[in-house]
């Protein structure tokens, strides 16, 4: 018996939508937006704290041996840029079947693109602050108090993106014919 069969899969809807296997009380449901917000926030809060936690410890350090620049804060600012993007999109226009005619409206179409050029965005911040640490903080041999600044702004993109990613399941929990996780 396939997939299809159990229910798993359904004819009008993304090849992505699967059951949950945990269950969620009923009375848990109604705030798992409201805590899913938070965490979401908390954990943007906490990827700022690292990364200025890495600019003050390097500012502090004597022999800080690279030279703090607009490359350390690009990661995180694109990053922050990208997040914007994905959690502003209407998680409803992605499930519309708009043509690709100059007649119609296109908004599927377009909100897809935008979801897609944000996402875009948080991962190149994300791969952005790997190559700053590899390339100027490991690759340069400095001590690790130096190399500790590379690793906040790492710690930042990384605390950014799960944000993203939290706060982009969380953000029309109404609409949950589209999200993956379905709650049941």
């Amino acid at each position: 018996m396939s997939s299809y069969q159990h229910g798993y899969l359904h004819p009008q809807r993304s090849p992505f939508v699967w059951r949950s296997c945990i269950r969620i009380p009923s009375e848990w449901q109604e705030h798992l937006r409201d805590v899913g917000v938070y965490v979401s926030g908390a954990l943007f809060t906490l990827g700022w704290w690292f990364f200025i936690d890495g600019l003050v410890s390097a500012k502090t350090h004597e022999n800080f041996g690279a030279n703090l620049g607009f490359e350390d804060w690009l990661p995180g600012l694109i990053s922050t840029f990208g997040m914007i993007i994905v959690n502003s999109i209407d998680l409803s226009l992605l499930n519309q079947e708009d043509g690709f005619g100059y007649e119609d409206s296109n908004s599927s179409v377009k909100a897809k693109a935008t979801l897609f050029f944000g996402i875009a965005l948080v991962a190149g911040g994300l791969a952005g602050s790997f190559a700053i640490l590899v390339i100027k903080y490991t690759m340069a041999h400095l001590d690790p108090l130096s190399v500790y600044t590379g690793v906040s702004n790492v710690l930042q993109t990384i605390c950014i993106t799960v944000s993203t990613l939290v706060l982009l399941f969380v953000h029309n929990y109404e609409s949950s014919s589209y999200q993956g996780i379905r709650l049941q």
